[in-house]
Parts: C-alpha cells; structure tokens; sequence
C-alpha cells in the first residue's frame, strides 16, 4: 500500500501532462460526404436527421423496426446527384448509427432482402453486398463499427455500381477517420 501511495502523485503528475486530446466520436453526420468530396456529385437536397424513434419512423415509414430493435441512435439521410454516361443521376445515401457494433451487426442481416451478393476484397467495412435486382437501380450497403451504411444509385450501368462503390469506400474511410 505504501508502494502505491508514492506512485500516485507520479501517476497523476503524467497524466496531467498528457495532452493528447481524446479521439472525438465520430458522427454518422460527419461521415456524409461534401459537394465533390466525390468529384461532380453534389448534395440535392437538404440533409435529414433524425435523432429519435420517432423521427426515424416519420423518415422511413414502415421500415423503421430493425433500427430501432438494433439500438437506432441517430441517422443522417443525404441525396446527391452526378453525370453517369453523360446523364444526370442521383444517389441516396443513409448512414444509421446503431450505437455499437452488435447493433449494426445485426440490423446487417435484418434489413437484407436475399437478392443481395457479397462484397469481398476491396470491401468497405465488417461486411459489405450489392444489390443489382432493383428494375432501374443498384444498392450497396455494408456495416462498418457502429454504422450501418445504405446507398441507392438510381442508374443501372457498371459506371453507376462504380460510383456506388466509391462512396461506401469513401464513407467507410471516414468512419475509420478518428482525427476529426
């Protein structure tokens, strides 16, 4: 006991000279990209949050459940729009915090709807899939620490799953980002 009594002053002398600032957590709202962080998509529309149940089931009637069963916390929904093959398209992108891995884990397999194929190798997150049986559009989503991520690309061409792609890969860097 005596031991421990002289450590301690030397113990909290060096913590009080630690001044590395904690790793801010990071947001789901922080992890939306910028106009052209992605090169020539631009937000469209206003960014949607929400931060309770109820907000969340006014968002997405009907398809609130496995959010909120899993732990919801907070979402932040975005569109945007970019030029594929010389068209105008539009992207939907939903990032839903689910407040620990496990949440988001397990929202991974209770929002799938079997027509999905996974995504390995250069994958975004824990998990990741695409979904190419949508009539005019693809979906990718995956789930990466606490976030489970969602994007619709309303376009139904390799350059389109493409673009998809790139912002998972650049939403999911940015949920590994802890410098912010």
């Amino acid at each position: 006991m005596k031991h421990l009594l002289l450590l301690l002053p030397l113990l909290l002398l060096g913590a009080a000279c630690d001044n590395t600032p904690a790793p801010k957590p990071v947001d789901c709202v922080d992890v939306v990209p910028a106009d052209n962080e992605i090169s020539g998509w631009t937000k469209v529309s206003a960014l949607q949050v929400a931060e309770n149940n109820t907000q969340l089931e006014a968002m997405i009637d009907g398809e609130a459940v496995p959010y909120v069963a899993n732990g919801f916390r907070k979402c932040a929904f975005q569109n945007y729009t970019g030029m594929v093959n010389g068209s105008p398209v539009e992207l939907d992108l939903r990032v839903f915090d689910q407040t620990d891995t496990t949440g988001a884990k397990n929202v991974f397999p209770a929002v799938a709807t079997g027509t999905e194929v996974p995504w390995t190798g250069d994958n975004p997150g824990r998990e990741a899939r695409t979904d190419e049986s949508g009539m005019f559009s693809y979906r990718v989503d995956f789930r990466s620490d606490r976030f489970y991520v969602s994007l619709t690309i309303m376009d139904k061409s390799a350059q389109a799953m493409d673009v998809a792609k790139l912002f998972a890969l650049n939403v999911d860097a940015a949920v590994k980002d802890t410098t912010y």
